[in-house]
């Protein structure tokens, strides 16, 4: 089945701060809060999606559960001018596959979720399966928010 990336910028979460400015070791106010906005939307947002699909969270080649909190985390979520940002991948199953990179997640997975980071930290990503019950559910709950939705091969 064909995948789609549903992206999510975090504009449509801090809805008066140029989210292009986010950087996680940014101390000014207005950053922190907007972080804040966004560890607890996303927090909030994976939790529902897991708890209605019966999902579990996987990094994508490890079998170890993951905890929410490793998702909504700053380290993941948004960029570090002292460090790049480390693209991650995080999977949402019944059940653990292990996936040597998000190609094979993409071309072997079916009925799940692939949570990414951007290379920019202002976005989420969502991958499913295109017209599927995750992929219209996550449509329905983002209703007001700008969404980016394009193909996803992997890499």
């Amino acid at each position: 089945m064909k995948k789609i990336s549903i992206g999510v910028d975090y504009s449509n979460i801090c809805k008066d701060y140029n989210t292009s400015y986010l950087d996680r070791d940014n101390l000014d106010p207005a950053t922190s809060k907007c972080m804040k906005q966004v560890l607890s939307w996303s927090k909030a947002f994976i939790s529902e999606l897991l708890e209605h699909f019966s999902l579990n969270l996987y990094h994508l080649s490890s079998s170890s559960p993951v905890k929410i909190e490793d998702v909504s985390a700053k380290r993941f979520l948004f960029y570090s001018l002292e460090k790049e940002i480390t693209l991650q991948s995080f999977v949402a199953s019944k059940t653990f596959n292990e996936y040597a990179n998000t190609s094979i997640w993409a071309s072997q997975s079916d009925n799940g979720v692939l949570i990414n980071n951007d290379e920019d930290g202002g976005s989420l990503y969502f991958v499913v399966d295109e017209n599927s019950d995750l992929h219209h559910w996550i449509q329905e709950k983002l209703a007001a928010f700008s969404l980016d939705e394009v193909s996803f091969e992997g890499i």
